[in-house]
């Protein structure tokens, strides 16, 4: 299906002095189905027809300027004509020009000519800045058809433009599909919406969470040994032993320790051993070299026993489950997305934005007031 184009086209010039030349024109647009758009009707004599002017200029592809022998009325402000403030404005716009310009203004009558000097010097100024631009000449006005249709012609092919069609026009085949296209992409994303909403309203508030600087019991299975069966010779791997404990740590803590993992996606397996490595940690220094603890070995009438060795750590599912729930809970971590092989049948991890910047907030080094500097450890002093 052809659609059918038309382009609309400005035409400006003097009025009284130019009356053929512009019906000339006017009825060779037409005949070229372009849509003439000019100011007979109201001839430009103040600002607020200008500004009229300049809305019907920005409706236009094409601009056509027509020059006989007289300059025009002068805009008191402007110092020019209203025929060059509508060009200026045109090329302003970037619209592409057409300019006709008479050949031999010389021999033009005297009503159609300007005889004040200063008119015919603007007059001269405003056709050499039109000649800088696509120009023809014409001597009379019976010149302008074949010449307008030529011009047309060439702009068209070096200037395409939007031009106008028909409504009934506007719904190509091609258009219909492209809406149709949008129409199920409008409504898959506003299914997504809804999905999110609903997904947000189900969602607890983060407000109503533990977190920060709350505490949590961090729970784990101990490998160790009493400090009594070492003194006496007999601490052997076969002969460790296995316990629960606990310790109470804030979210902050756990945080900072297990995120910088996830940056880059971290396995369930991967955070779980980071975790481990914290209670490990943790265990060490809050029972070796301190008083006898008494840690679950089964005997519940045994006395507290100073822990000599501790080998090993792994936090219990239960406490890895409630850490990983409670941090997907409050934003901060998100499934991983990563393609990985289908043989990798593991559950990945990563950091929210709100995760990284809780993480930088916690972890980032930050300056503080100058200080003596002290000799690194192992740094060799004089």
């Amino acid at each position: 299906m052809t659609i059918e184009k038309r382009e609309q086209v400005f035409i400006s010039s003097t009025f009284k002095d130019l009356v053929e030349e512009r019906r000339a024109v006017l009825q060779t647009l037409l005949e070229a189905d372009c849509i003439p758009a000019g100011m007979e009707l109201f001839p430009a004599s103040d600002d607020e027809k200008f500004d009229l002017i300049k809305k019907v200029i920005d409706l236009c592809d094409y601009y056509v300027v027509i020059v006989g022998g007289r300059y025009g009325s002068v805009d008191d402000k402007a110092e020019i004509s209203y025929t060059e403030m509508e060009f200026d404005y045109a090329v302003k716009q970037k619209k592409p020009v057409m300019g006709f310009l008479h050949g031999d203004p010389g021999k033009l009558i005297a009503d159609k000519l300007d005889l004040d000097p200063e008119l015919r010097k603007k007059l001269d100024s405003f056709r050499t800045k039109i000649e800088q631009r696509m120009v023809k000449y014409w001597k009379e006005p019976n010149d302008l058809p074949g010449q307008v249709a030529l011009a047309i012609m060439q702009i068209r092919k070096s200037s395409p433009a939007v031009g106008w069609i028909r409504a009934d026009e506007a719904m190509t085949p091609e258009v219909k599909a492209e809406l149709a296209e949008l129409r199920a992409r409008v409504k898959e994303l506003n299914a997504d919406l809804k999905d999110e909403q609903r997904q947000h309203l189900d969602s607890p508030d983060p407000a109503d969470l533990v977190q920060g600087e709350d505490e949590f019991v961090l729970e784990c299975i101990l490998e160790f040994h009493w400090q009594e069966t070492i003194d006496s010779g007999n601490a052997y791997q076969r002969n460790r032993l296995k316990s629960h404990w606990n310790t109470r740590i804030t979210w902050n803590k756990i945080f900072k320790h297990l995120a910088p993992e996830l940056m880059d996606e971290a396995s369930e397996d991967g955070m779980v051993e980071s975790l481990s490595a914290l209670c490990l940690t943790m265990a060490q220094d809050e029972l070796l070299e301190s008083e006898p603890e008494a840690v679950d070995s089964g005997d519940a009438q045994e006395k507290p026993k100073r822990v000599g060795g501790i080998y090993d750590a792994e936090i219990t599912t239960d406490c890895f489950n409630d850490i990983k729930v409670q941090f997907a809970a409050l934003g901060l971590i998100e499934s991983g997305v990563k393609r990985r092989p289908a043989s990798d049948t593991k559950t990945y991890w990563k950091l929210t934005e709100r995760g990284s910047l809780q993480l930088l907030n916690l972890r980032a080094i930050r300056r503080g007031p100058a200080v003596a500097s002290k000799p690194l450890e192992g740094e060799l002093q004089e």
